[in-house]
């Protein structure tokens, strides 16, 4: 009695503001949610990230200076607990349903179960011509692919968001990764949110900048555009398409290595911000990919 009274409600249909998909590789079926998944939602990811950003209040900045996650530290401590955006957003998905967050399923792949099971988080914006939209492409970083990162997407953006996902929480996007996406998490994607196929736009951040170094070079016309945040642009290009870096001024992880010809990108470096610039200045960030998508 306890559990079905208290249990909280976090499923994914399609009709839902951000739906959380599982389907069998080999079929294509949809599947119901692994029992990993299932379980681990009696925690959300809000509350998660909220004891974490409290947390970090106690952390001394020393032990993680000059990193990511040092970055991400220093934003929690000079940000008022309330307003901090690590886990805000989680408050406005509430009413909308919260799917189960998914870095335990992920973690559970890393270490061997559920090969056969792929999965995605999908927003499908409310508009009457959706073959009209653009669709972004989204590629987690380190730590796996929150609910945040798509949340943000679904707020700031009018486009169909796919969040994709590494078989671990490691945020590295091989080349045998990005096929795969493209052969089996995409297709099944544009079915679900009722479109055909269309050139999307893919966005990488932090060790999800891996996903467009790697596409930039094995898969460089099969997107509309490629933007990487909070992360280096490594190889050159074999497209004409300039490739977005946008990037913090104190972030070490983010920038362009000096053999890529200039001719190749764009360049978005945003003064005194550091690793946490996605979640610390969104309104930045999204006019900046609002302006690359249209």
């Amino acid at each position: 009695m306890s559990f079905w009274c208290f249990f909280p409600n976090r499923s994914s249909d399609s009709g839902d503001y951000l739906q959380s998909v599982y389907f069998d590789i080999k079929t294509g079926d949809k599947i119901k949610q692994p029992i990993i998944p299932y379980l681990s939602s009696f925690i959300g990811e809000g509350d998660v990230m909220a004891v974490v950003s409290f947390a970090s209040y106690f952390v001394p900045e020393k032990y993680f200076k000059g990193s990511a996650v040092g970055d991400i530290i220093n934003y929690n401590k000079s940000t008022y607990f309330i307003n901090n955006n690590f886990h805000s957003f989680y408050r406005e998905l509430e009413p909308k349903k919260t799917p189960p967050h998914n870095v335990p399923f992920q973690i559970m792949q890393d270490m061997g179960h559920y090969k056969g099971i792929g999965h995605y988080y999908l927003h499908v914006p409310n508009i009457d011509k959706l073959q009209d939209c653009e669709v972004i492409v989204f590629c987690h970083g380190y730590a796996g692919n929150w609910l945040l990162y798509p949340a943000l997407f679904a707020k700031y953006t009018n486009a169909i968001v796919i969040a994709v996902e590494t078989p671990s929480f490691s945020g590295y996007f091989t080349k045998k990764t990005m096929n795969d996406i493209m052969n089996k998490i995409l297709p099944h994607a544009y079915d679900q949110a009722g479109i055909s196929y269309k050139k999307a736009h893919l966005v990488g951040l932090s060790n999800g900048g891996s996903a467009i170094n790697t596409s930039i070079v094995n898969f460089p016309n099969k997107f509309k555009s490629f933007t990487i945040l909070s992360a280096s642009l490594k190889n050159t290009p074999r497209t004409n398409k300039r490739v977005h870096v946008i990037y913090g001024s104190n972030d070490r992880s983010g920038g362009i290595y000096k053999n890529i010809p200039k001719s190749k990108y764009v360049r978005h470096r945003i003064e005194g911000e550091d690793h946490g610039l996605l979640v610390a200045h969104p309104d930045i960030i999204f006019e900046l990919i609002n302006k690359i998508i249209e």
